[in-house]
């Protein structure tokens, strides 16, 4: 589908100025992915006692070149470092980048403008104070991410500003892999929990930039839910479900996992055949773009987009829907760093519904085929005066035969039911002419 672009705008001409209300700070951190921010957030937390005071914000909150004039009044012209993470290149934030630059250079500050896309950007390395060399080691931790490398990231500002402060070079992060709570990236055989059966294994998938940001909330109460119920879940981490090395990942991971059911977080369709072979049910589990507030109050439940990344185009793939993990919603303001940010917050209540769901399933894959008993619900609403019949009749048992044919050939035993909109009378068995 091509589109006409018939007006252009900046984020200037669409937002309102807004004060940050941020003291000052030795090094002041801008990014416009929540990503980036919430993982230095985090890698702050074990580093406050090394490294001098710092400010993250996020430049949606600095479209406005009031708001920026304030900020830089108020925060960068009294820093040493200044970082800003810039998606879209110079245009999206020319106003603010000149502004710094010109700031820097007259007031000595360490100044590094730095694309936010895996391509490098030589407009905004110009826009610097630090050589290239320097900028292009501040993006390799940026782009190899994970706890260590951006806490040897606030370690490497630090020193910039004058700190006496040792900081690690960049470290090579994984693409993809097995990942534990309160551990991190570690090795497929180790997450096999020794004394559970192999038959209970759930590799559950989500997505890298959740690792990254330090933003695994809902994942991690996925798991302990699944513990509590004896399955020994294995969570993997995938840059994409779309690229060749993610793929071949996944492939042999299930291979060697042998799991009795798979659960992804990851959104849209694959579409390259990534759970072609499985023996297992692929279900989708949604941790949601959605605020809870407004998953609550609205009657279709999550917003447009959630519903059309983790549950129209997931569908393509043959995955089977089992709920939501949990919603956005603001962190808890952190005032040494003067920044709030955004988090992906466990729901409890879905969460145990999805474990129950899941340990339903696992239970009836290890139950033999013949003690299944397995139930097809069509529905059968009353046709419009002036309309054509609804399709039961003929349609609908007859899409049931197949299936039928297969559960006796699989020795299960089938039936049909029949739903209603009466209400005294929901739901009823049925008997179809020509079987048994």
């Amino acid at each position: 589908m091509h589109l006409l672009q018939t007006s252009s705008a900046t984020l200037d001409d669409i937002a309102e100025p807004i004060d940050l209300g941020q003291t000052p700070g030795d090094i002041a951190v801008l990014s416009f992915t929540d990503s980036d921010l919430s993982g230095l957030a985090a890698a702050y937390t074990h580093e406050r006692e090394q490294v001098p005071s710092v400010r993250l914000a996020h430049l949606r909150d600095l479209r406005h070149p009031m708001s920026t004039d304030l900020w830089i009044e108020t925060v960068a012209r009294h820093a040493k470092v200044i970082v800003v993470r810039l998606l879209g290149g110079l245009d999206w934030w020319r106003y603010g980048v000149e502004r710094l630059s010109a700031l820097a250079r007259e007031r000595g500050i360490a100044l590094a403008i730095l694309p936010g896309e895996d391509r490098d950007d030589p407009r905004l390395f110009e826009q610097s104070t630090l050589d290239e060399a320097e900028l292009q080691t501040l993006l390799a931790y940026f782009r190899e991410g994970g706890s260590a490398n951006l806490r040897a990231l606030l370690r490497r500002l630090a020193r910039l500003g004058g700190a006496a402060i040792e900081a690690p070079a960049p470290q090579t992060f994984p693409r993809m892999g097995a990942y534990r709570r309160g551990t991190g990236v570690t090795g497929l055989d180790s997450q096999l929990t020794p004394g559970r059966e192999r038959d209970a294994v759930v590799p559950i998938l989500f997505y890298r930039a959740s690792l990254l940001a330090a933003d695994t909330g809902p994942i991690d109460a996925l798991c302990s839910a699944l513990e509590a119920r004896g399955l020994n879940p294995v969570p993997l981490f995938v840059p994409s479900l779309k690229a060749p090395d993610a793929i071949a990942f996944v492939r042999d991971a299930f291979e060697r996992l042998d799991p009795s059911v798979i659960v992804t977080t990851t959104a849209f369709a694959a579409g390259d055949g990534v759970f072609d072979g499985c023996d297992a049910p692929v279900l989708q589990a949604i941790v949601a773009n959605t605020r809870r507030e407004a998953w609550a109050s609205n009657p279709r439940g999550l917003g447009p987009s959630d519903l059309s990344m983790h549950v129209v185009l997931p569908e393509l793939d043959g995955r089977v829907l089992i709920g939501t993990l949990g919603f956005k919603d603001k962190r808890d303001r952190d005032d040494a760093l003067g920044f709030e940010g955004f988090v992906s917050r466990p729901e409890p209540n879905r969460i145990e519904a999805v474990a129950d769901k899941i340990a339903k399933l696992v239970r009836l894959r290890h139950t033999p085929r013949a003690d299944r008993k397995l139930a097809i619900v069509l529905p059968d609403y009353p046709a419009p005066a002036d309309g054509p019949p609804m399709p039961w009749g003929s349609t609908c048992p007859r899409a049931c035969w197949p299936a039928y044919r297969i559960s006796g050939t699989l020795d299960t035993r089938l039936k049909i039911f029949r739903r209603t909109p009466a209400p005294f009378w929901p739901v009823s068995p049925i008997r179809l002419p020509g079987w048994p």
